[in-house]
């Protein structure tokens, strides 16, 4: 899915970040983010700790391929806050 695409389904099903934040736009060293951003020839998908200071996950040249994947990692996330 293009980023678009992913921001109305994140949206539709409410996904649950916990304390994180989402950023799509740069990468930040702010604490407890996680973000998808096109970085020079690639998309990087990327968190960031409590106490601040990036590092990244994947990077893939594909715009579907790093929004299908960080989809899918948010969507473990959420799962795993969501266990009963």
């Amino acid at each position: 899915m293009n980023k678009q695409e992913f921001i109305n389904r994140f949206k539709k099903e409410k996904l649950n970040m916990g304390e994180y934040i989402m950023v799509l736009d740069s990468i930040t060293d702010e604490p407890l983010v996680m973000g998808c951003v096109f970085d020079g020839d690639f998309w990087k998908i990327y968190e960031t700790r409590e106490r601040g200071g990036h590092f990244v996950i994947k990077k893939i040249k594909s715009e579907n391929e790093a929004f299908d994947y960080f989809y899918e990692l948010l969507l473990d996330r959420h799962n795993y806050l969501n266990q009963k």
